[in-house]
């Protein structure tokens, strides 16, 4: 995983609990849609979860990632 991905990461996992970080903030920050980032922040947890969170707090980000991606059509 390189920087920018676990820049990433990390601001995801701030953020799931409310429900995914903002999407101007999300532009700003990695220059990247809801979509570009919800869909390489899906693909970074089915492979490297983070090893911070527990099983169930992984189940409600990849709710939170799939969702967001559901509105990002």
């Amino acid at each position: 995983m390189d920087s920018k991905q676990q820049q990433m990461l990390a601001f995801e996992t701030d953020w799931y609990q409310l429900g995914g970080g903002s999407s101007r903030v999300i532009t700003e920050r990695f220059g990247l849609t809801d979509r570009d980032f919800f869909s390489e922040v899906d693909r970074i947890v089915a492979s490297d979860p983070p090893a911070s969170l527990t099983h169930s707090e992984l189940g409600r980000m990849r709710s939170v990632i799939r969702r967001r991606l559901w509105m990002a059509r």
